[in-house]
């Protein structure tokens, strides 16, 4: 009879565990700058980024700590004598979202997916003043293929 309470304890303490995350923090610091149109740096510029999640203020060049999430963060730059900057940045899945989902049985995949964890933004935000811009994040590099044989001068 030990062996069952034991075992019942083993259980109970795996299913009541807090840890439901191992994609990481809700929260991200990201870098903006603001650039006129002919690419010299603008400094001073009000910036307020939006999100789901919340709003957050940072002057330029600067970094704030923004909440993660799946939708679009917006960008809306401001200074004067300037048009204001204006972009959408899109987030990007985490690769550990993944091994979330294998791991975890799907729970922790769906918690992180509601907190924002599973979730990044670009670390650096570069705002065209007087433009709307969408910032994708960085693709991946594909392998490239070479058609040359190996030691055969091109």
């Amino acid at each position: 009879m030990t062996k069952n309470v034991f075992f019942s304890i083993l259980v109970a303490s795996g299913l009541t565990s807090g840890c439901s995350s191992i994609t990481g923090t809700t929260n991200q610091s990201v870098s903006v700058q603001t650039r006129e149109q002919s690419g010299g740096e603008v400094t001073g510029a009000a910036c307020e980024l939006t999100n789901k999640q919340g709003k957050w203020f940072v002057t330029t060049p600067g970094s704030v700590v923004i909440h993660r999430s799946n939708d679009d963060m917006l960008v809306l730059c401001n200074k004067t004598d300037y048009e204001p900057g204006r972009a959408a940045v899109v987030s990007e899945t985490k690769g550990s979202m993944f091994g979330n989902i294998l791991f975890g049985g799907g729970i922790g995949a769906i918690v992180d997916h509601s907190n924002g964890s599973a979730y990044e933004y670009p670390t650096l935000i570069e705002i065209l003043m007087g433009t709307f811009t969408r910032i994708e994040p960085p693709k991946k590099e594909q392998p490239k293929s070479s058609s040359s044989t190996f030691g055969a001068p091109n």
